[in-house]
């Protein structure tokens, strides 16, 4: 039960207790392996320390994601629990690993591979879940991404390892080769999502794990290819990598996981010139072979495997730029309906109110027998029914320019906005349609619809003209759609917000083109937008 959305005193001291008992596993965890660092390799204290290490770690993990199962979970309980499932995985991996080690335990190796093969399996799936639901449409592209770094980053390790891999056995592979391409992939992917504006606060927790795992292969590497393996440094850090992704899965609880921004330009940089850069990577490889060597063929068949995935990536990038822009298309066109729609509620809803208040004061006179006044009354209700007409006319004209209906036949919908303007006002209407409507791309047209709608009707309601030309022209690249009135005209300085001016500008400004505005006062107003002018 909870109390205005905060938790009672029994779970929040049951809370309490566990960050503390999880703060204090992961203190030992560091002194321990502080301590490590001051014992002589090799030595019975150097091996009682890494015991130590690892099964404080895994101790300590244990009991995290016991409570973390053992908790309520939030709306995304699902993949949560298949990354308590992959970390529980990976934690008994390293229990045999070490126990293995220390006790050569030997059916271990096969049980240490299925484990393996479980955990990563579960943690590629969920955090390609997590970026998913953070970057959706680009979700293709960090599965590609996270291919390429873990292709160039298993080139590395061939090329520099100097392992005759065709001679280990399946759990020396695993932990020379399958295990680091795996976690520096896995580090990748926390990172994609790690940078973002409203990132998880597990996310953050997650990296740190995988960094300390990365740590560990580096290291265990480093070792096995200089004959200088012992119990030691590996172990620790891989327990503590384990341990920090159980505290992932304890602060993740399942609550649910938002969308966010797209990474910025820092990220894709990073991505391009960073350590994690698979172009950067392989043309280090590239390099070096040519200085110190031949590149053997495994090195060239991964430059067409990296140049396959690089293609596959910019396709898919340019996929979901495309899809992007679309949803923002959609959105700022939801916007534009709502303002439309908003504004014909409040005048649609202001001319019927004066038209009932008219008709009623029409049956008041009529109830005085006044004839003459119940005349009078019912023309001025008439002409404000009419009124509301024209008035409802310009927001419905603008709405089927915002939603693009008639961008399939221009000319009729140019046509019909210059019939309402002699039939609402009577607005003696000129058209000259040298240049096809056609000429304009979607998105100019689409603004060239919005532009004209605002001007015309601003022309026949507010200037009082007697005359409106529309005209087009091609000028060489440019195309010229002219609106003119005969009204009464403003001062330039003069123009207020009133105008629409400044949306009119930006409109044009965003599909590349120019607007200019020219008035005189009982000059009228002439109105030019150039495409292709820019």
């Amino acid at each position: 039960m909870t109390t205005g959305g905060f938790p009672n005193s029994e779970r929040l001291r049951k809370f309490l207790s566990l960050r503390v008992l999880l703060t204090s596993g992961l203190l030992c965890w560091l002194a321990l392996t502080l301590l490590l660092s001051l014992q002589s390799v090799g030595s019975e204290g150097h091996v009682l320390m890494v015991l130590g290490t690892s099964w404080v770690a895994q101790i300590s993990a244990g009991v995290a994601l016991f409570a973390a199962l053992r908790g309520e979970g939030g709306a995304e309980r699902r993949p949560w629990r298949l990354f308590s499932g992959a970390v529980a995985a990976r934690l008994l991996a390293d229990i045999v690993w070490v126990a293995s080690r220390a006790f050569g335990l030997g059916l271990a190796d096969y049980f240490q591979v299925a484990a393996h093969a479980v955990s990563y399996t579960l943690l590629f799936g969920v955090l390609l879940w997590v970026v998913a639901r953070i970057r959706q449409e680009e979700v293709t592209v960090a599965t590609l991404d996270t291919l390429a770094v873990m292709l160039t980053s298993g080139l590395l390790i061939l090329y520099f390892a100097s392992f005759p891999f065709a001679e280990l056995p399946t759990t020396m592979i695993l932990a020379v080769l399958v295990r680091p391409v795996g976690d520096l992939g896995l580090l990748f992917l926390s990172l994609a999502a790690l940078m973002t504006v409203r990132r998880p606060s597990f996310v953050v927790i997650c990296t740190v794990g995988f960094i300390l795992l990365s740590v560990a292969d580096g290291f265990y590497l480093w070792t096995r290819a200089r004959g200088l393996y012992e119990l030691g440094y590996a172990e620790a850090f891989w327990s503590g990598g384990v341990l920090l992704l159980s505290f992932a899965a304890v602060s993740w609880r399942g609550e649910p996981v938002g969308r966010s921004a797209h990474v910025g330009t820092f990220g894709v940089g990073l991505f391009w010139f960073g350590p994690f850069s698979p172009l950067l990577q392989y043309g280090f490889l590239l390099l070096w072979a040519a200085l110190y060597g031949p590149a053997p063929a495994y090195l060239l068949l991964g430059g067409v495997a990296l140049a396959a995935l690089l293609s596959m990536r910019n396709y898919a990038a340019a996929y979901a730029g495309d899809v992007m822009a679309k949803r923002q298309e959609a959105l700022a066109l939801q916007a534009e309906q709502g303002r439309i729609l908003r504004g014909l509620h409040d005048t649609v809803k202001q001319d019927i109110h004066g038209a009932s208040m008219l008709i009623e004061a029409a049956v008041t006179a009529q109830k005085r027998r006044d004839p003459e006044a119940v005349r009078e009354i019912l023309l001025k209700a008439l002409e404000a029914s009419r009124e509301a007409g024209r008035d409802l006319s310009r927001p419905l004209d603008e709405l089927r320019a915002a939603t693009e209906h008639d961008t399939r036949n221009p000319k009729a919908f140019f046509r019909e906005r210059l019939r309402q303007l002699s039939s609402f006002y009577g607005t003696e209407t000129h058209e000259d349609l040298e240049a096809p409507f056609e000429e304009l791309g979607k998105e100019e047209l689409l603004v060239a619809q919005q532009i004209f709608v605002e001007v015309a009707w601003n022309a026949a309601k507010h200037s009082g003209a007697a005359n409106f030309w529309l005209s087009t022209r091609r000028e060489e690249d440019v195309f010229v759609l002219r609106m003119r009135n005969d009204g009464r005209g403003y001062e330039p300085e003069d123009a207020t917000g009133g105008l629409g001016l400044g949306l009119m500008r930006a409109r044009a400004e965003g599909v590349g083109a120019a607007l200019g505005v020219t008035s005189a006062p009982g000059e009228g107003t002439a109105v030019e937008i150039r495409f292709g002018a820019r």
